[in-house]
């Protein structure tokens, strides 16, 4: 792999078929070595599985070869195809172009055909796109690509050969090995992290918490069999028609908060076909590190974290390093608890305090991903933060190409990886140097406090129940709130009869209207721009530019 460590900065981009993050994570600048990547040892090869190496938990790779030559690819379950950067002498080129788009970043190129051997698998051709231009994407240079994971109802390059010539691996593979179960499993690492105290900062912390990333096809991994015990969650047709995911419905109010108590939730879509509405449809997307949540949700994980506050300018919640977070979501009535490790990533150190700043792993869902139907009708994407915390298994069932209708339905299992008692002394190992000082952090705000991303919350979920953590009435209902709130609104009558009195007098008195008395007497009023004021003399006007960050990008979106 390349090194992504740039002028101190890493950039990463974090990709899946409903779209992409850009991402920029300062280097920790005391840190001698930082940790850039791990390759995990290598699984027993009798059971059938495939090792992943783990690029800073972020993005997870594999080998495999076309035609003999070796690829790092990663792994993506929230798209279809195959693509690969770098020369295959022994392919055929069909001379049929491809473009695969993601929410940032594409990948184009002719499709190939080449003999593909993964997890042992040999596939005579087939087909992949051999990228001739990569673009704001981590796997562009020689050697490296992405395997997408997903249903085969996504895939472009089945949709340009319109055949079955253009099965993703998987399908392929399934199809030709009738006897091997259609069943892929996925188990994410988590990667030793530096410790946070300043004298061991050049230190791995071992972690308790810690499993070798591998995935499988056709088994499950020995140690894990109980998954197939696990309540079989149904892989739900996307309602759109327009998009296909792995996608199920969470338990209904299925998300424990970091108080302990249940989150109400509300599903944004109207087409259901399985489940309720207080149920939220799910995808699981290893392509996504950082889960996408609707706002309120990741306003209810870090909104009441003493000193947390939303950064607008990149769309995230800055949270303290050595606060411990807890969360859990419900599937099938089983609970899937998160590491604390996993619901924030170190960031960067606050040079004026010298304090460790972390950012919330589970991120607000971007607007244009939520209201656009082309990505498909769901509610979160659980990327790999979430994977780390289950085994995923992955019953493809019908969902293979050209299957009969004798096929069974597809289905989806988790197994919960996450010791409690492990996940938090690995937290305190990392984060407090050791020394548990869990139990006198501060408390979590009440609600009447609590923070939270602005324009960017919903109204998609709110507390199971009103009152706050001491058992008092919201505030909203208390006596002194609300005469506070009647004292303010009559001040406010009060003030715009002055003004409306005073304006009445003004113009009996001068027939001359002043523009000057509406001008605020701000330095850093600028009026507003109107069509014709985008340019002057020929130049651009920079107050054009709103300053605005979108969430999948790293410039200022334009107007």
């Amino acid at each position: 792999m390349h090194s992504l460590f740039n002028s101190g900065l890493v950039y990463l981009l974090f990709v899946g078929s409903v779209g992409a993050i850009s991402f920029s994570v300062a280097g920790r600048a005391r840190h001698a070595t930082p940790v850039l990547y791990k390759r995990n040892s290598t699984p027993d090869p009798s059971n059938g599985s495939i090792s992943l190496q783990d690029l800073l938990d972020t993005i997870y790779f594999c080998n495999l070869t076309l035609s003999g030559e070796p690829f790092e690819v990663s792994i993506d379950t929230g798209s279809a195809d195959l693509w690969i950067v770098g020369n295959i002498p022994a392919a055929h080129n069909t001379s049929i172009h491809a473009n695969l788009t993601y929410g940032q970043g594409s990948s184009t190129g002719f499709i190939n055909t080449a003999t593909l051997v993964f997890d042992e698998f040999e596939i005579n051709d087939q087909s992949y796109i051999h990228a001739d231009s990569v673009i704001q994407m981590v796997q562009d240079i020689p050697g490296t690509g992405l395997i997408g994971l997903g249903p085969s109802k996504g895939s472009a390059i089945l949709k340009l050969l319109n055949s079955s010539a253009g099965d993703p691996p998987l399908d392929r593979i399934f199809k030709q090995n009738s006897s091997t179960p259609n069943i892929l499993t996925i188990l994410l690492s988590r990667n030793e992290q530096n410790s946070t105290a300043p004298e061991m900062s050049s230190e791995l912390v071992p972690l308790l918490e810690e499993q070798p990333g591998q995935i499988t096809i056709g088994e499950v991994i020995a140690e894990y069999e109980e998954i197939t015990k696990q309540p079989r969650l149904p892989a739900l047709v996307d309602g759109t028609g327009l998009n296909q995911h792995w996608m199920t419905v969470l338990d209904s109010n299925g998300i424990i908060g970091p108080d302990g108590n249940r989150i109400k939730t509300l599903s944004t879509n109207t087409n259901l076909t399985q489940g309720k509405s207080d149920q939220l449809r799910v995808v699981f997307d290893s392509g996504f590190s950082f889960p996408q949540v609707p706002a309120s949700i990741a306003d209810a994980f870090y909104g009441r974290v003493p000193g947390a506050f939303f950064n607008q300018n990149l769309s995230y919640w800055q949270v303290p390093c050595g606060y411990e977070l807890n969360a859990s979501f419900i599937f099938g009535n089983i609970e899937i608890s998160i590491h604390p490790l996993d619901m924030t990533a170190f960031n960067n150190v606050d040079e004026t305090t010298g304090q460790d700043v972390c950012l919330g792993w589970f991120q607000p869902i971007a607007e244009t991903i939520a209201s656009d139907p082309n990505f498909g009708s769901f509610d979160v994407i659980l990327g790999a933060a979430f994977l780390r915390n289950a085994y995923l298994l992955i019953n493809f069932g019908d969902f293979v190409d050209e299957s009969n209708s004798s096929v069974a339905d597809p289905f989806i299992q988790l197994f919960s990886t996450v010791n409690r008692t492990a996940a938090h002394l690995d937290f305190v190992n990392v984060r407090l140097e050791g020394k548990d000082t869990t139990s006198t952090q501060r408390p979590l705000l009440p609600d009447s406090e609590a923070q939270t991303s602005g324009e960017n919350s919903s109204n998609l979920v709110t507390l199971l129940d009103d009152s706050d953590n001491s058992g008092h009435e919201p505030f909203y209902r208390r006596t002194w709130f609300i005469i506070v709130v009647s004292i303010a609104g009559a001040i406010m009558l009060a003030v715009v009869g002055w003004i409306i009195y005073t304006l009445t007098q003004r113009t009996r008195r001068s027939n001359i209207r002043s523009e000057n008395a509406f001008v605020p007497s701000m330095g850093s009023y600028k009026p507003l721009l109107t069509k014709d004021d985008h340019s002057t003399n020929g130049e651009h006007n920079d107050q054009s530019t709103t300053g605005y960050r979108d969430p999948y990008t790293d410039h200022p979106r334009e107007p």
